[in-house]
């Protein structure tokens, strides 16, 4: 039943409209994107008995979700705050990619081996809950999450 009920909720919270919810600030998605970012460096040496094909839903799931973050949140939200201003837009990037290394480190430090866990999916979920996708992506995403559960269970 733990294990049915992550995967349940992750469903579940994708399903709910957010469009009454308030816009995810430029900080909450940095976040977001350096667990992506993590979760996805995790992939590359991956437990062996995590089959190639899932570890391909993963990235394009997770991929999909910080392409959208990126382009629809971070890169809109910086040229607004500096008034259209590219180059300040593009030194404040640098900014954002710095502090999301910085929480990657953590992570890493937090979770030193190579396997999922099932907070990785609940982490993304919870991001995922403040800025939805649509279309395809939406649909790989939760394909993602679904998957990052079930390889949680085989450890």
């Amino acid at each position: 039943m733990k294990v049915l009920l992550p995967t349940f909720a992750l469903s579940a919270s994708l399903l709910f409209p957010t469009t009454l919810l308030a816009a995810p600030s430029i900080n909450e998605m940095q976040g977001c994107q350096a667990v992506l970012d993590f979760v996805s460096s995790k992939l590359d040496s991956a437990p062996a008995n995590y089959a190639k094909a899932d570890i391909e839903v993963i990235r394009k799931g997770l991929a999909g979700y910080n392409l959208y973050i990126q382009d629809e949140i971070i890169t809109p939200g910086l040229l607004s705050f500096n008034n259209g201003d590219s180059a300040k837009a593009g030194l404040m990037q640098q900014q954002v990619n710095a502090y999301k290394q910085s929480l990657v480190v953590g992570l890493n430090s937090r979770y030193q081996n190579n396997r999922l866990y099932t907070d990785h999916a609940v982490a993304i979920n919870e991001c995922a809950k403040k800025a939805v996708p649509s279309g395809q992506a939406l649909q790989n995403l939760k394909s993602a999450l679904n998957t990052i559960v079930e390889l949680a269970k085989l450890n």
